[in-house]
């Protein structure tokens, strides 16, 4: 993806959640209920269509995919209440993950580097994701997916704010699927040159 296009991309996400901010706070002030409506509808139109976007390029460009929503998640803190204080410790641990996951995602692409660092993980099926090194990427896609998945359970969240949600942990998916494709490449090039 260009630089340009990333940029517009995630100038998109950026902008999506305060509008959708904005939009719930107005839709429960009298007066502002339509202007409300308005920006939350415009906020949650413009992150399904940038992560829709994000996704559609993942295979070229997984970081894009990646930064998306660790913009989102960024912006989601900015306007969480600070009392809401599950709501917070939440995000700071997925902007913890996601940190960590970027690294992971930085060493794979050094063949090299990767493959030092995945024999230092344990075999055991509980360090394996589909026979892979279970590292920060998976460990940050996975916990991610659960705490959307845990999102979507609750009841009266708007339909289109749902569409956004699903749109958010099909993307979760799509980049461990990419990261899992990536890692096999490095692991068994690595492996068959080695022998």
């Amino acid at each position: 993806m260009r630089l340009l296009d990333r940029t517009v991309l995630l100038a998109k996400v950026y902008g999506s959640t305060p509008a959708i901010d904005q939009g719930r706070k107005w839709l429960d002030t009298d007066g502002l209920e339509h202007e409300g409506r308005i920006n939350y509808r415009k906020g949650l139109t413009l992150g399904l269509e940038a992560f829709w976007e994000a996704q559609s390029r993942a295979d070229g460009d997984l970081r894009t995919l990646f930064s998306a929503e660790y913009t989102f998640l960024t912006q989601e803190r900015e306007v969480c209440s600070p009392q809401d204080t599950k709501a917070k410790t939440s995000l700071a641990k997925a902007l913890q993950e996601f940190g960590e996951a970027f690294l992971a995602l930085e060493v794979l692409q050094d063949a090299e580097r990767y493959q030092s660092a995945a024999n230092t993980y344990s075999t055991r099926p509980e360090f394996r994701y589909k026979e892979m090194p279970k590292d920060a990427f998976h460990v940050a896609c996975a916990g991610h997916r659960a705490r959307i998945d845990n999102i979507l359970k609750v009841p009266g969240i708007n339909l289109l704010e749902k569409d956004l949600l699903k749109q958010r942990h099909a993307n979760r998916k799509t980049a461990q699927s990419v990261y899992l494709e990536m890692q096999k490449k490095v692991l068994v090039i690595n492996h068959e040159s080695a022998t």
